[in-house]
């Protein structure tokens, strides 16, 4: 049976009031009693109408929905973020739509052309691939989020290059003679650069042989399994390891087990789930609820018309966090 489409007139009709009245109710505008606020609500709910929220967005410009470009949800650190993103939002009266790109560029675009294409107000980009120049181009409200997009675009990001470096003086401290670093994504873009960078140079600075091997983050765990037993077959005597995401470093942790081989490591994250299910890997904890906070923050006072300069940057302090046992 073909369902009919309730229109405005309907609600009209129930509420006796006329189309107009009801336009003024869902959009907020001009005086309206409460008792007539009332008919109509009660009307939209028992015929069960629910306002094209494009359409009424044309009355004040806006959209209410912000737009979320993450590589995925099932990663621990993605999926606290974007949880506290959405908490952040929606107590502001904001939706929001995500996008998991699963790093892949074609992926991503189609996404972001999308949410140009249905006016939302703003994007908070999480993505881990190349720039874009639509990112470039694009006359919206955007913040990226550890990631570089666009040299227009501000981004919040922890202290990745001073994590690296607590990662390696504690390692040091531990007294590991052979420290190599697991490095997840090879992108300049990504935060995970300079995380490397931070293990380079601490490394040099105590004259120690500098070791670094990518781990492809997009690839399936069988092939990280055996990328990491490449890498321990090859250096049996390391002691030490700083993997650049917690998932990396739980991963390595399980296999040195495997092998009776014993690896002081450290990861990156620090997320409460990670830390919740692995008490014995020590951590670089971001800060997710402050960069969460943070990204928000700058993207509405984007929308308010509320600009920072270009290349801004908000660098948020990193917690280092020993292993429980």
């Amino acid at each position: 049976m073909k369902m009919k489409k309730i229109k405005i007139e309907d609600v009209a009709l129930r509420a006796d009031v006329s189309p107009t009245t009801v336009s003024r109710v869902m959009n907020n505008r001009g005086p309206i009693s409460e008792k007539t606020r009332k008919k109509v609500n009660d009307a939209m709910e028992e015929l069960g109408y629910f306002p094209n929220e494009v359409a009424r967005s044309l009355f004040g410009n806006k959209t209410k929905t912000i737009g979320l470009l993450f590589p995925n949800t099932s990663n621990p650190f993605y999926g606290c973020m974007i949880n506290e993103i959405e908490k952040i939002l929606a107590a502001k009266n904001y939706k929001t739509l995500i996008c998991n790109t699963e790093n892949d560029i074609e992926k991503e675009t189609q996404y972001l052309k999308m949410l140009l294409g249905n006016q939302v107000d703003g994007i908070i980009v999480g993505s881990r691939n190349r720039p874009s120049d639509i990112y470039q181009k694009a006359n919206l409200a955007i913040v990226s989020l550890d990631r570089f997009v666009s040299k227009k675009v501000p981004n919040v990001r922890s202290d990745n290059y001073a994590g690296a470096c607590l990662a390696i003086d504690y390692l040091i401290g531990k007294k590991c003679k052979k420290i190599v670093l697991i490095n997840g994504n090879t992108e300049e873009t990504n935060g995970s650069d300079l995380r490397m960078n931070g293990y380079i140079d601490t490394m040099e600075k105590h004259n120690r042989q500098v070791l670094v091997y990518h781990v492809d983050f997009d690839r399936e765990m069988t092939y990280h399994n055996e990328r990491l037993n490449e890498i321990l077959d090859a250096h049996p005597d390391i002691d030490g390891a700083f993997a650049t995401a917690d998932t990396l470093a739980g991963l390595l942790k399980t296999i040195s087990v495997e092998r009776k081989q014993e690896i002081e490591i450290v990861g990156y994250d620090g997320t409460e789930i990670f830390l919740g299910l692995v008490g014995n890997i020590s951590t670089i904890r971001q800060p997710v609820k402050e960069m969460a906070q943070v990204s928000v923050d700058v993207l509405l006072d984007a929308i308010a018309g509320i600009y920072t300069e270009d290349n801004k940057e908000y660098v948020l302090s990193v917690e280092f966090l020993e292993k429980r046992y």
